[in-house]
């Protein structure tokens, strides 16, 4: 008989693809000392660290038990716990993480502003984090959706255990209103939405662009970028309050603002 997605997602044996995140480790602009890494997995990225840092701390939370016996192959200390309850100076924590990772995390979570806020009674004030998030605003995805297609999967933009969805300036107004700044932003391109961007990225703006029998009138490569991303990647770090500028305190309160119209010319 078959399963639906939702009857044997939470049944199929542990299986994480073993990847370290070349394109989020790039963010690093400078040497940690002590990382976690939250949502290890079975500990591709914690190599990854060992590789690069190979004196600094490493530390991974996963609740999964298979895979966090596999990741302490590559961290020094694995926790099995929700890391907003985990106590770290009783496990041992001696400084506060001036790197965490978060690749694939936050979009799984009830609310992810809490523990992006939660997260500062731990790390150093200028700390390294690490996020990458699946783009709420690709294209592809949504020509589905206006089709009246939304298909749930096993992975990807529309995984199945996906509970919030972000586009790059909801992310960001939620790492500003968590206490965070953005110091580095960059995108993934995958699958049709990446072949778009290649295809229409040198063209003069403004353009029409064609998906099917949608039309978007697109402004500026940055708004072909954003609709024809899979993920986005960001190096933040606290703000401290005070530190926010005038245009980062606009959009931590602000609406949307329209950037593309449908119609033609």
């Amino acid at each position: 008989m078959t399963q639906f997605l939702w009857q044997d997602r939470d049944q199929r044996e542990y299986a994480y693809v073993f990847n370290p995140r070349p394109e989020c480790l790039a963010l690093i602009q400078r040497e940690p000392t002590v990382a976690l890494d939250i949502g290890c997995g079975s500990g591709a990225v914690g190599q990854a660290l060992r590789q690069r840092f190979p004196h600094c701390a490493l530390w991974g939370c996963e609740f999964d038990p298979t895979a966090a016996e596999l990741a302490r192959q590559h961290f020094d200390q694995v926790v099995e716990h929700d890391v907003e309850t985990v106590d770290f100076n009783a496990l041992g924590l001696r400084k506060p993480f001036d790197l965490i990772c978060l690749f694939d995390v936050l979009e799984h979570l009830v609310n992810p502003w809490q523990l992006l806020h939660g997260l500062l009674r731990i790390v150093a004030p200028d700390a390294q984090v690490l996020v990458s998030l699946p783009n709420a605003s690709n294209l592809p995805m949504l020509y589905d959706a206006l089709r009246g297609h939304w298909h749930y999967r096993r992975w990807g933009l529309l995984d199945f255990t996906h509970l919030r969805f972000f586009t790059d300036f909801d992310a960001r107004k939620m790492f500003y209103q968590a206490g965070y700044r953005v110091l580095d932003h960059r995108v993934t391109y995958l699958g049709e939405g990446g072949a778009i961007f290649q295809r229409h990225r040198g063209e003069r703006f403004p353009l029409s662009l064609i998906v099917g029998e949608l039309s978007i009138k697109v402004q500026s490569v940055d708004d072909l970028s954003r609709l024809c991303a899979d993920q986005n990647l960001y190096l933040i770090t606290p703000h401290h309050g005070e530190l926010l500028d005038d245009t980062e305190r606009a959009m931590a309160s602000a609406a949307y603002p329209h950037t593309f119209a449908f119609g033609g010319d």
